[in-house]
């Protein structure tokens, strides 16, 4: 993983960064809280020989003292030195555990020997840490009486008394913020790198080129108009320029071959062939060609809710015999686009779309009009694109962008390979406007024109597709199509 990725995981869970960094916080400041406060008391001793009356006899007893000192360190928490502090305090515990709060310490090459003592309280710390320097004290000068009754070569003497310290030494609540915090950054970066390795969505450009090498030919970014049904969108304005784009590259994708139908198709549902399909049809239609979009989702049609058609006459109706095409088709706007509509469903839309009826109505088309643009189901859940794809020119292959994994994308396209289908190529759909996975190569807008009076006023209240749509393509002269039927009134 490069660093452009590596930056791009932290942009896409920053959230969760710093989530588990807050969690982190909150749980430092709790624990902080909840722990039980404790008190250091300081104290020191300083070992030294005495009865020295020459230098030599001086540095004998100072090498003496320096070898001494290591072993009264240990015999600080020893219950010869601790039993008499207990009991002098009336403490209520044993020398055992009274050890684990008392600690003796030396540097390296001195004659001090630091004394510590933790407890619940500040004046009982202090008082144990005194006692333990005078029971050391007494001590020492116990085990190290000679044995012909002299005094002890070596004398243990206090350099300060202990003091109630006036804070706690725990829990020290900056650093256990500072863990807190370090500890849920660390936490949430191991969860963003787990949710990028687990996450095998399509989300960028190069996702896509990781399942299939195809060509892209279109980006297509989410449209900013609030979405108010399943229906596809007609885009208007700039957006439409992203499918004058695909438009123009699926003619030169097509150079050399006869491209008079295309079947428009997604590996599952929600990837956007639907819109694709209408925009794709009505941009090539904008450029002086006849375009007939047929809704060949016998399951799950749309096309007739996004352009406020008739769906009651359709392809179906054409199928079994109760009309003919050039009935059926029903003429959109101004520009040459016709649609024909699913028509009511049938029970065998496989079947159905397989036949030597279909075969027959697809040549029909493509007599009648320049282009033909299938909307067909998905590839996974059904068979009825790879069906479609028998009786066509070509397949595009709407991919969702974190719409799809790139699984599915690749089992999809495994599919088609399988049925010999024409795949032209891929067009990413849905790229986000913004965030991390967006990219601002799609994004359309160069040299728009500025806003209508019209739209000035209708800003801010959101529109339905349909009634966008209408809006773009409103009617010219009167209204008649090439079939001689009345289009939607805008």
């Amino acid at each position: 993983m490069d660093m452009h990725e590596q930056i791009l995981v932290l942009r896409r869970n920053w959230m969760f960064i710093v989530s588990f960094a807050l969690i982190g916080l909150i749980t430092a400041s709790v624990v902080s809280v909840l722990m039980p406060k404790s008190y250091t008391a300081n104290s020191s001793i300083f070992v030294s020989t005495q009865n020295v009356e020459s230098s030599a006899e001086l540095q004998q007893g100072s090498v003496f003292a320096l070898a001494r000192v290591q072993s009264y360190v240990s015999l600080v928490r020893k219950p010869q030195v601790l039993d008499p502090v207990i009991e002098q305090l009336d403490l209520d515990t044993t020398a055992a555990e009274l050890a684990k709060n008392v600690k003796a310490s030396t540097s390296r090459n001195t004659v001090l020997i630091q004394i510590e003592a933790v407890d619940s309280s500040p004046e009982r710390a202090a008082d144990i840490a005194n006692g333990v320097v005078s029971s050391l004290i007494l001590s020492v000068a116990d085990l190290e009486r000679p044995t012909n009754g002299l005094p002890s070569p070596v004398r243990l003497s206090s350099l300060d008394t202990a003091q109630p310290p006036p804070s706690p030494s725990s829990p020290k609540t900056s650093l256990n913020l500072l863990l807190g915090l370090l500890y849920g950054l660390a936490a949430g970066l191991v969860v963003a790198v787990l949710r990028n390795v687990l996450d095998r969505h399509v989300r960028t450009e190069a996702d896509l080129r990781r399942s299939t090498s195809l060509a892209l030919l279109g980006g297509i970014t989410e449209s900013s108009a609030p979405r108010v049904s399943a229906a596809p969108f007609v885009l208007a304005g700039s957006g439409s320029d992203a499918f004058r784009q695909l438009r123009t590259n699926l003619e030169f994708a097509a150079v050399g071959h006869d491209l008079k139908s295309l079947v428009i198709t997604s590996s599952q549902s929600g990837e956007g062939k639907s819109t694709v399909a209408l925009n794709l049809a009505l941009s090539i239609a904008q450029s002086g060609r006849s375009v007939l979009l047929v809704d060949a989702d016998l399951r799950l049609p749309s096309v007739a809710d996004a352009t406020g058609l008739e769906q009651s006459v359709g392809l179906t109706t054409v199928l079994i015999g109760r009309t003919n095409l050039s009935d059926a088709a029903q003429h959109w706007g101004t520009a040459g686009l016709s649609v024909l509509t699913s028509g009511p469903l049938p029970p065998n839309p496989t079947e159905l779309l397989g036949s030597s009826t279909m075969q027959k109505l697809i040549g029909e088309m493509e007599q009648t009009y320049d282009v033909v643009i299938l909307d067909a189901p998905p590839v996974l859940p059904v068979a009825d694109a790879t069906i479609l794809t028998r009786h066509t020119d070509g397949l595009l292959l709407v991919v969702g962008a974190t719409k799809v994994s790139q699984h599915n994308l690749a089992k999809a396209i495994e599919q088609l390979n399988l049925v010999k289908a024409n795949v032209i190529g891929v067009v990413l759909n849905r790229i986000p406007r913004k965030g991390p996975d967006a990219n601002s190569a799609y994004l359309t807008g160069y040299g728009a024109a500025p806003a209508s009076p019209l739209d000035e006023e209708q800003q801010g209240r959101p529109s339905s597709p349909v009634a966008e749509a209408k809006a773009v393509i409103a009617p010219r002269g009167n209204g008649r199509g090439p079939q001689g039927k009345q289009p939607v009134k805008s």
